[in-house]
């Protein structure tokens, strides 16, 4: 790669469309992929940090780098090389902005541009000019809809966020969009070999993240090096977040996974630091195996003889450990550790920020008695992760599972097979480990739990409001022995009431694009479990679809709904953006008839207005009938005063 002199500038958002400037991503960049979490996370984490401009006016929000190249006898044009994700993201936050006139600039228009991909460029030009106005069903066959998708999230998120909405709000998000949020623009020099900046890219080693900074300055807090050694191998094996800590903990050694977590492997037993680092101390004493040098140790021999053996090793009892991704990451599931740590209910706004990871762990560190502060949590980070692996829903993936896996809450068990004990997994609220019940029945309890933590993980889709996780980690780390399902259901069931409760107030229903997602999952939950469909799973849905639509299609006909209607809850049901756009302005009858299976894989809700229709119709008659039902059903779980007019 060529060492020639790199052009960096920081950039605010509403300096890096001036001057004229175009970007073009490249042919050999992959199309747009960013999807509601990740457009969701950029938007939440811009307004978070707008939010603290009254008590900090300097602050600002780094977003990262945005590599370029300059494109050959083309200036001011530059191709994108890495960033497009995010440009593009912001791009079309710009087009959302400018079109709902919380901007009254709108420089950005023309300067993103797709090479050789007419779709791409078509999408971009619609969005700018009033996209939102327009069906991406009509269109969607000859433009990429992807970046259609994209805009939809940006419109339906900001639409039903309590502190965007506001015209006066979504004014200052964007001035401070504008203003406040930076990125550096790093314009490689034209030489470079772009084949070799992918390659280092590629291949070069993790930067230093603010976690690696936290582990490293409680280490030091540590008098001792078999103390140190102890707090990295615990915090080690709870970083791998898709393995299961009693497999990380004790890789190739199930004698210490018996010694620390019982004969059946399920629960830690070692409660204390002291026990744990004699425990691994013991089992670094009697292993027959001596500790694998490091690379820069070892003699030419030696890494020839390591190489020779890779693949070789036994990992049998690992095989089924890899099919498990986590809820959250691990910086996450640090801040829910410090919180069970810390005590209290509260759900202040910034405790599970990851971006403030660093400063959450000084201000919670005591300047006195560090030491011992440092071991407890070791021991706290440990048994909440015990917790969170057999008790927090993650995805599983198995030969009978979809692309994207299904919902499992399940716990690890010690199995037999030929003589040897091995790691098999069964639902956590399961009698007993027989072969049926390891093949993957689901016994009612945990089917309930399934459900009740699906419903809130897609309620609560960024990781900082995953304050129900929290609940689970304390409750249960409180309790000293494993939870009861009916506790833990109950636990779940009483938060999600809450947050319910809070979102439907009694004196003003909200309507339209004011419902929070709770109401409508919640919802979805209430009808599921009194008449549960089998094959229903809790999907991210983030766009309100009114079934009777705002701008009928005019080549239509059927029954019609009076305005005043069209945003109550009745005639409303929360769904992917892709429904949303598959449905576009057809009525009633036509989404009905023709989109049976999407209906059905989307709202419990929705597959109740589908039938109604396909027996009855669905004019105001119909839609009056559903909403009074559906608020009669939340207000009776939520026990509020049925005396109020339901409308």
């Amino acid at each position: 790669m060529s060492t020639g002199e790199l052009n960096a500038r920081l950039l605010t958002v509403g300096e890096l469309f001036t001057d004229d400037t175009v970007y073009t991503v490249p042919v050999y960049q992959r199309n747009y992929a960013w999807r509601a979490p990740q457009i969701e996370q950029l938007i939440s984490d811009i307004q978070v940090a707008a939010s603290e401009v009254d008590s900090d006016p300097d602050a600002g929000y780094f977003l990262g780098n945005l590599i370029v190249t300059a494109r050959p006898s083309i200036s001011p044009d530059f191709e994108v090389i890495d960033g497009q994700q995010r440009l593009t993201t912001l791009h079309l936050l710009l087009s959302f902005l400018t079109e709902s006139r919380a901007l009254t600039s709108d420089t950005h228009t023309d300067r993103l541009r797709y090479e050789s991909r007419p779709r791409a460029a078509e999408a971009l030009r619609r969005v700018a000019r009033n996209a939102a106005k327009i069906s991406t069903h009509d269109f969607a066959a000859r433009e990429d809809t992807g970046i259609h998708e994209g805009f939809n999230v940006i419109q339906q998120f900001i639409k039903q966020h309590p502190t965007l909405r506001s015209p006066d709000a979504l004014t200052a998000f964007a001035d401070y969009l504008c203003r406040k949020v930076t990125l550096v623009r790093a314009e490689l020099p034209k030489e470079t070999d772009l084949n070799r900046y992918f390659e280092v890219m590629n291949t070069r080693g993790q930067q230093l993240q603010q976690v690696d900074i936290v582990k490293a300055r409680l280490m030091s807090r540590l008098p001792e090096p078999s103390e140190q050694s102890c707090f990295a191998w615990i915090w080690d094996a709870c970083a791998d977040m898709d393995s299961y800590v009693q497999m990380s903990l004790t890789r190739g050694k199930p004698d210490l996974r018996t010694v620390i977590f019982g004969d059946d492997w399920s629960w830690l037993s070692k409660r204390t630091f002291a026990e744990l680092c004699d425990a691994r101390a013991s089992s670094m004493g009697t292993s027959a195996e001596a500790p694998t040098p490091s690379p820069s140790q070892m003699s030419l021999d030696e890494a020839l003889h390591a190489y020779s053996m890779r693949g070789q090793q036994d990992h049998g009892e690992d095989v089924d450990n890899v099919r498990f991704r986590s809820t959250i990451d691990f910086p996450a599931f640090l801040l829910h550790a410090l919180k069970v740590m810390e005590g209290g209910e509260d759900e202040l706004e910034g405790q599970l920020d990851d971006k403030r990871l660093i400063g959450r762990f000084e201000e919670a560190v005591p300047g006195a008695a560090a030491e011992q502060w440092v071991r407890k949590f070791a021991v706290t980070l440990l048994i909440c992760r015990n917790i969170f692996d057999n008790l927090v829903l993650k995805r599983q993936f198995t030969a009978t599972a979809n692309d994207d896996g299904d919902w499992s809450v399940q716990r690890l068990i010690r199995r037999s097979s030929k003589g040897r004990h091995l790691a098999g997994y069964i639902n956590s609220f399961s009698k007993g480990a027989s072969d049926a019940e390891a093949s993957g029945d689901v016994d009612e309890t945990t089917s309930g739990i399934v459900l009740l933590e699906s419903m809130l993980r897609v309620t609560y889709t960024s990781p900082r409001t995953m304050h129900w996780i929290t609940r689970v980690l304390r409750s249960a780390a409180a309790a000293g022995s494993p939870l009861a399902g009916s506790d833990l259901a109950g636990l779940l069931q009483d938060y999600a009431r809450a947050r319910a409760r809070e979102a439907f107030p009694v004196s003003a229903q909200p309507q339209g694009f004011d419902i929070p997602r709770i109401v409508f999952t919640y919802l979805d939950y209430l009808l599921l479990r009194d008449a549960p469909q089998r094959d229903f799973r809790f999907s991210f849905r983030n766009s309100i679809e009114h079934f009777y639509p705002q701008r009928p299609d005019e080549h239509q006909s059927g029954a019609v709904v009076s305005p005043e209607n069209l945003n109550l809850l009745g005639n409303l049901a929360l769904v992917s953006v892709g429904a949303n756009s598959k449905f576009s302005n057809s009525l009633p009858r036509a989404k009905a008839e023709n989109f049976r299976s999407t209906i059905e894989a989307q709202s419990a809700k929705l597959h109740l207005m589908a039938e109604t229709t396909r027996e009855q119709g669905w004019s105001d008659e119909q839609l009056i009938r559903h909403h009074r039902e559906m608020v009669e059903r939340i207000r009776r779980d939520l026990a509020i005063d049925d005396s109020i007019d339901p409308r």
